[in-house]
């Protein structure tokens, strides 16, 4: 599955700026930044920002809001969608105000009508990441890691099955200690579960492999977990961790 490189989305709370509200995200893309700093720079006042990057569950929970109505918003893209989830969208206070600053660096006004605070950032012959793609893989890879037995595809792609798990999500997220059977497989799982089996492990003394506690299932914790089921002379040695391994080593089912 693609991931965010580093340097993709950058802070930029260091510029001439107020955020409205603690749930506000001050990341964009590096060259939407430096374009920022230079309207910031020609109109010398204080940018106050509503709303920047957003998280696909940030996004969803928009949607929702916009479908039904809520809080007067006016406009809001399906997840995936929107340049918010990419870093190259700004909502501000004084539209009016910072256009004529905002436009000759590509930050373009949406819309006056149905997004008023809105600004893109757009700068021609440019290539975009799809950030917002990337950003629906990594939670339909986080739900397949805790919901093995409800899994969806990793696509990119927010279609019913994605928005159904979306809804479903707990609000505080992912936090079972053991929801899940361990195995080796790729991309790997990792997790707390993970550590604690780790951990637990390297209590056991299983010296001859050279574990390290990542909270990454990797090959050396499958040979580690191999070794271990081996000695109790009780469970198949096949590597995976299931309830009976955990068991063995101490470890239960919250």
């Amino acid at each position: 599955m693609n991931s965010i490189s580093p340097n993709v989305l950058v802070d930029f709370s260091d510029l001439n700026i107020d955020v409205n509200g603690n749930q506000i995200n001050p990341f964009v893309q590096p060259a939407a930044k430096e374009s920022l700093r230079l309207a910031l720079k020609q109109r010398g006042t204080r940018l106050v920002v509503n709303s920047v990057y957003r998280t696909v569950a940030q996004q969803y929970l928009l949607r929702k809001q916009f479908e039904r109505k809520l809080f007067g918003i006016t406009a809001a893209a399906l997840p995936g969608s929107s340049n918010h989830e990419s870093g190259l969208a700004l909502d501000i206070e004084d539209p009016d105000g910072w256009e004529r600053f905002f436009e000759p660096h590509n930050w373009i006004r949406l819309g006056r009508d149905f997004d008023y605070p809105h600004y893109d950032y757009r700068l021609p012959g440019a290539t975009k990441r799809n950030l917002g793609k990337i950003g629906i893989s990594a939670f339909q890879r986080l739900w397949n890691q805790y919901n093995p037995n409800d899994l969806i595809a990793e696509d990119g792609s927010f279609g019913p099955q994605t928005e159904a798990r979306l809804a479903n999500s707990p609000v505080d997220g992912f936090k079972l200690l053991f929801p899940r059977t361990l195995r080796l497989q790729s991309p790997p799982l990792q997790g707390d579960d993970v550590t604690k089996v780790q951990e637990a492990l390297l209590r056991a003394k299983i010296t001859q492999i050279n574990l390290q506690v990542t909270g990454i299932f990797d090959s050396e914790t499958e040979q580690a977990v191999k070794q271990f089921q081996a000695a109790t002379q009780k469970l198949a040695v096949d590597g995976i961790v299931g309830p009976m391994t955990l068991q063995e080593l101490g470890l239960e089912y919250d």
